[in-house]
């Protein structure tokens, strides 16, 4: 399994009507997401250019991101995994602990009262695995000082490419936003 950071992708067009100049840079969280979790848990190539085309071709690529509820279930259809969509963060935390699958999971960023760890704004990430409440999540826009903003510093250890959070943090990252549960 590849990790893909977006921002290694701005030479990549992915364009939308409402964001014409769209790159997998700015614009490819759901893509590079996607990307690591079918190789994750199918072991074929699938790097970010060919999940944008697949986006794109289903029709999930629209204002200034993918819909992950068009694209989940033609990921699900195309490398033969299952899929279900919740909103309910035990039931992510359940699967996972479980070792059921993967999750992509959406957060929401900052708002009144909270300070998103993950992104600003929305933004996908993909929680591989819960261990005992502690979540191991892979960020497409990591980079250097990510987590050292105030409001997210203290939040997440990171150890490589892997973010550590407790499963509250994810919580409250994705109030009121969708987890996409994957597995074979």
């Amino acid at each position: 399994m590849n990790f893909y950071c977006q921002l290694d992708y701005e030479h990549i067009p992915y364009p939308s009507p409402t964001s014409p100049h769209g790159t997998l840079s700015n614009n490819g969280c759901g893509v590079c997401s996607a990307a690591m979790v079918v190789e994750a848990m199918t072991g074929q190539i699938f790097p970010p250019e060919e999940a944008a085309r697949l986006a794109k071709a289903c029709g999930a690529r629209e204002g200034f991101g993918t819909n992950m509820a068009i694209f989940a279930p033609t990921i699900s259809r195309t490398f033969h995994l299952h899929y279900a969509a919740t909103g309910d963060p035990a039931m992510a935390q359940a699967f996972l602990e479980e070792n059921r699958g993967m999750v992509i999971a959406n957060t929401q960023g900052d708002r009144e009262g909270w300070i998103g760890v993950f992104s600003d704004s929305r933004h996908f990430v993909v929680l591989s695995q819960c261990i005992n409440g502690q979540v191991a999540v892979w960020d497409p826009m990591l980079s250097p000082g990510r987590y050292d903003k105030p409001g997210r510093a203290g939040k997440v250890r990171l150890d490589g490419f892997t973010a550590y959070a407790d499963f509250s943090v994810i919580a409250n990252d994705c109030a009121g936003r969708s987890y996409y549960l994957f597995w074979k």
